[in-house]
């Protein structure tokens, strides 16, 4: 299986302009030969949407949108980050989710679990937590999904205090071929450090490589920095995308890729 890794500048709001670049993408991961390309956490709306989001004409326009993608999906499985609305129950009436589609189809989505809501995060205000995981079955590989935060728990850079679930054991027992985690990480100093670490301690818990989708730009106070990352099945990285600039990178899970030096610009 070959993934694109489709690291972009989300413009909160401009879900029209967003659309087009993730539609430009999926025309790159064709002619890259690649069978699945995934981009960042809330690549359709931009990260933080905040009180936009109260808007009931942001929603629907998402849906739209989201049906211009699945249109356009032909011999491809996409994964984009977005706001679906919540029709199960529970406190708030949205999920920071994930859609999952594949040749022409929707075939479900994978909604965050874990809600940051500290430092400039405020997600709890908005949404309400996942309840549920599950494999996806694509290409003959079994893919476990997870957004942003979902990934840090398990690595230990989050207060334990803070949430009682943790995402990436809660995938262990159904022995995932890969991991992708769709994430709008902010930039810190040494952050891709941190990122690849943590990437790294759930590679070798799961035992399969792990895929990290950052975005790059910023919008209000947060910048993003991108540096998207694959480690193997050991937790050695693989490929590391580039820093503050939009860039696809390719990752080929059959190819045996040697670690490579850890470098970037801070």
């Amino acid at each position: 299986m070959k993934i694109l890794v489709a690291q972009r500048n989300p413009i909160v709001g401009d879900i029209g302009g967003n659309t087009a670049k993730i539609l430009e993408s999926m025309d790159h991961a064709r002619k890259k030969g690649a069978d699945l390309v995934m981009f960042g956490e809330l690549t359709l709306c931009g990260y933080p949407p905040e009180d936009l989001v109260f808007h009931r004409s942001f929603i629907d326009s998402m849906e739209l949108h989201l049906e211009r993608i699945v249109k356009a999906s032909k011999g491809l499985t996409v994964i984009v980050g977005l706001i679906r609305r919540n029709l199960e129950g529970g406190e708030k009436c949205l999920f920071n989710s994930a859609a999952v589609i594949h040749d022409g189809h929707l075939l479900g989505f994978q909604d965050k679990w874990l809600l940051p809501t500290y430092d400039v995060f405020d997600e709890r205000r908005y949404f309400e937590p996942g309840e549920k995981t599950r494999i996806w079955n694509i290409k003959g590989k079994k893919i476990g999904l997870i957004i942003c935060e979902d990934i840090w728990q398990h690595a230990g850079y989050v207060d334990y205090t803070r949430y009682k679930r943790d995402p990436v054991l809660a995938l262990k027992e159904y022995n995932p071929d890969i991991l992708l985690n769709i994430s709008a990480s902010p930039y810190q100093f040494q952050k891709p450090d941190v990122r690849v670490n943590v990437c790294s301690k759930a590679a070798k818990t799961l035992k399969c490589p792990v895929v990290m989708c950052c975005q790059v730009g910023a919008n209000g106070q947060i910048v993003f920095d991108g540096y998207s990352v694959y480690v193997n099945e050991k937790g050695d990285l693989c490929q590391l995308a580039k820093g503050f600039a939009e860039d696809e990178m390719l990752v080929d899970l059959e190819a045996q890729v040697c670690p490579v030096p850890f470098e970037y610009d801070t």
